[in-house]
């Protein structure tokens, strides 16, 4: 399945969370990126998370205690792979660029697709 779209729709679950999960999800997410960015092997990006844990800073930043923001975690991460896999067996990609190259005279390459669903 195309990455693009996979990762279109996990954007578009994470936007319909309610907006403290979501928050949750969103922080944990982006300070484990960040500690991604600062390692160069995954034994290393390990190292930080252990050191530098995005759960530590999610239970100080929301004032929850550690199972509340794990359980919350695991919780959302269950639903959102759940709603992505039911969202792609109702989409269909179809690549049109071909048939579209032949009917326009558009010199940019730009082209527009909706999707529906």
């Amino acid at each position: 399945m195309n990455e693009r779209l996979i990762d279109f729709l996990w954007k578009s679950e994470v936007a319909r969370l309610p907006l403290e999960r979501r928050r949750l999800y969103e922080f944990v997410i982006k300070a484990e990126d960040a500690l991604a960015e600062k390692a160069e092997t995954a034994d290393e990006f390990c190292k930080l998370l252990l050191a530098d844990s995005p759960v530590n800073a999610a239970m100080n930043r929301f004032q929850w205690p550690y199972e509340k923001v794990v359980f919350t975690i695991m919780e959302t991460e269950e639903e959102l792979h759940q709603k992505v896999e039911h969202r792609l067996k109702k989409v269909k990609w179809i690549d049109y660029s071909g048939s579209i190259k032949s009917i326009t005279a558009n010199n940019n390459g730009e082209y527009l697709f909706l999707f529906i669903n």
